[in-house]
């Protein structure tokens, strides 16, 4: 084999090493041609690799606070998003709940945008360089109890939370990996709560997104998502009623994402109210909604099994996601509306409740949790 003289050499070598910068940095104007093609959305997202997520959450076994798999999927998640992101943090704190102090870790990892000197040299900036960031948040704990088993000698087992707590955070680790690949056009923030499901009251649920809320000091979030119960086969995602209530431009954007790239499961009618994890942010000031199909017959039972979830569901989100955070067309209609509140039957603002209501109760509930 001939040997390449020494110029040619290096050539190769620094042409070699531009492309591998850009491929990873991404320019700012591809960002755009990823939210204009929902095929290259579906070629980013990997559904096997989301799903693949889920189930390796739940291999682990119930990740219910106190329990050994619930720390062994701690140091797994926190891996997958340390391989993709530009910072990792773990929030740890402690609740005492009745007779029991619980351990408990939110995970936050940051993507800075692309073109800042964050990213370009992967290095912390004395000073945050834009105060633009989008929040994307889902719980990583699963339920302690089974308490909606028909067999109440069954109820006290701990759930395996394969929809109700692994889906939304299976989507939240595919899309550190696209953000990694794909610089985003303004800093975004991916946050998994833990202690969401601990229960069984209302009043020792949301444990993670309540400290989170209390503690954040960072730039606040333009606009943030809550996944939730969003891997189901028949997935059906309506309008959840507090985020219209509250969020209501947050709506709209992703909304408008979903009909942009046809989007099936997203469905333009009114839903439950759901007391979840968005409620502390809201309540913070972080527009924040959720994301839930709570038309789920297996919720708190021990047939929250992986085989009741799809890749199928997983891709549906992760692209209206994706369509919503690289598209700034859908951003700058999404800002002028101002969406009137839901009309019609409410029902159901806990999920713990899982019953009809009146407006006035769910009213009643907003106080309960001071939004």
């Amino acid at each position: 084999m001939r040997r390449l003289p020494i110029p040619v050499m290096v050539a190769f070598a620094v042409g070699a090493l531009l492309w591998l910068a850009i491929a990873h940095i991404s320019p700012p104007g591809l960002a755009g041609d990823i939210a204009a093609s929902p095929e290259r959305q579906r070629a980013l997202f990997d559904k096997e690799r989301a799903l693949a997520f889920l189930r390796a959450q739940c291999a682990f076994g119930p990740r219910a606070p106190g329990a050994p798999s619930h720390s062994r999927a701690k140091d797994y998640l926190k891996r997958e998003l340390t391989r993709c992101a530009d910072e990792v943090q773990e929030q740890r704190f402690s609740e005492v709940l009745g007779a029991h102090r619980v351990e408990l870790t939110n995970l936050i990892a940051i993507f800075h945008p692309s073109g800042s000197e964050k990213a370009l040299s992967g290095k912390e900036a004395a000073a945050p360089e834009s105060s633009t960031r989008v929040m994307v948040c889902a719980h990583w704990d699963s339920r302690p109890t089974a308490d909606q088993e028909a067999d109440a000698q069954r109820r006290a087992r701990p759930i395996p939370g394969a929809n109700d707590g692994a889906s939304g955070t299976a989507v939240v680790l595919e899309l550190s990996r696209v953000l990694a690949v794909r610089r985003p056009p303004q800093e975004v923030m991916l946050v998994l709560f833990d202690g969401e499901d601990y229960g069984p009251k209302i009043g020792q649920m949301l444990l993670g997104s309540r400290h989170f809320a209390r503690n954040y000091r960072g730039p606040k979030p333009e606009w943030a998502v809550l996944l939730d119960m969003v891997g189901d086969k028949d997935l059906e995602i309506p309008i959840e009623g507090y985020s219209q209530q509250m969020a209501p431009k947050v709506v709209e954007r992703i909304w408008q994402a979903a009909e942009a790239i046809g989007s099936r499961p997203f469905v333009r009618r009114p839903g439950l109210w759901v007391q979840d994890d968005h409620l502390p942010l809201l309540r913070a000031g972080i527009p924040c909604i959720a994301l839930i199909d709570f038309d789920y017959p297996y919720w708190h039972t021990l047939e929250d099994t992986p085989d009741k979830c799809s890749a199928d569901s997983l891709q549906a989100v992760g692209e209206v996601l994706l369509h919503a955070i690289y598209n700034t067309r859908v951003v700058a209609q999404a800002d002028e509306v101002t969406a009137p509140p839901l009309q019609g039957r409410n029902a159901c603002p806990a999920k713990q409740l899982h019953m009809p209501i009146r407006r006035q109760e769910a009213q009643a509930c907003n106080g309960l949790l001071g939004v």
